[in-house]
């Protein structure tokens, strides 16, 4: 019998224009908080969101291009519990 997987809960989904400018405040912001408290918070509507990725994440970087549209998404995963690299020997 096959295992349930886990449904995916969007907590935080959220776009808008701005400028070259102001996304990398955004970014640097963002860089800042988790160097310094090892996580961040997003508010929107009110509601407080925190975010704060383990110790240990898998870094993934897009960038892709479709007609005269460029995307590049950052995007870090991580696990719960996770606080040290798993490393892989040969014996």
């Amino acid at each position: 019998m096959k295992e349930a997987k886990p449904v995916t809960n969007v907590v935080l989904k959220h776009k808008e224009k701005q400028t070259l400018e102001e996304f990398a405040v955004v970014l640097e912001s963002i860089a800042k908080k988790l160097k310094e408290k090892g996580e961040f918070t997003f508010t929107q509507g009110g509601e407080a969101i925190s975010i704060a990725p383990g110790r240990i994440i898998k870094a993934e970087y897009e960038y892709t291009t479709k007609g005269n549209k460029h995307s590049f998404e950052i995007e870090i995963d991580w696990y719960e519990g996770e606080e040290e690299l798993k490393s892989m020997s040969i014996e």
